[in-house]
């Protein structure tokens, strides 16, 4: 132990598969591992996740250089962490449990994609109208649709397309869909190389209890 390092494995259980949204395509993917490769998995026709906007984080990530990087605080927590550096953008970053028909289980999404972060937007909206009738529980909410936004002019001319979600009901927060304070900035949540643990996830209450 001359260099001081600990080689047994830790802190494996803070790190979350990821669930990621594809703006330039309009769809939703699933990220597994598989054989220690990255595999996207197109949900986007079934999505439906329970959404833990009650822990919505704001911030600065970078996508960039290697791993991801953040420094985020939780909305409505205090001010906004300064931007580390200009390799980092302005983005969230949540935890969601998918239905059954996604794959069950929980994780990580993060995004600085201004189309994702519309659609976000309004559905943040949604919940803050609705949360205190729905008390003690967080919203199920489904891809309803997608819509494109077009900018720039001639060879400088883009397509994305914005998340249309729907809140279709309300359940009380699953047992497995943790909050965990994390330092900011800090390492991407990278999902170990023996892939995601499914959990048995049963609609909407059955689905996510």
């Amino acid at each position: 132990m001359a260099l001081g390092i600990n080689y047994e494995s830790t802190g494996g259980g803070d790190f979350l598969p990821i669930v990621k949204y594809d703006a330039r395509a309009g769809k939703m993917f699933r990220v597994d591992r598989v054989n220690g490769e990255s595999t996207p998995v197109d949900i986007s026709r079934s999505f439906k996740a329970v959404f833990d906007l009650e822990h919505l984080e704001t911030g600065w990530i970078d996508f960039e250089t290697g791993a991801p990087q953040f420094a985020m605080s939780v909305l409505g927590s205090g001010p906004k962490p300064e931007k580390p550096s200009d390799s980092f953008r302005e983005g969230v970053r949540f935890i969601v449990k998918l239905g059954k028909d996604c794959g069950g289980d929980v994780r990580e999404f993060a995004s600085t994609a201004k189309a994702f972060m519309r659609g976000l937007d309004k559905l943040h909206d949604e919940y803050k109208a609705a949360v205190s009738t729905n008390s003690g529980k967080l919203p199920v909410v489904a891809l309803e649709d997608t819509v494109a936004i077009t900018s720039g002019e001639g060879a400088r001319k883009s397509t994305n397309y914005a998340p249309v979600f729907k809140i279709v009901s309300w359940v009380a927060r699953p047992e497995d869909l943790v909050h965990k304070e994390r330092s900011s900035p800090t390492k991407a949540t990278t999902p170990p190389s023996t892939g995601s643990t499914k959990v048995a996830a049963p609609s909407d209450e059955d689905d996510f209890g």
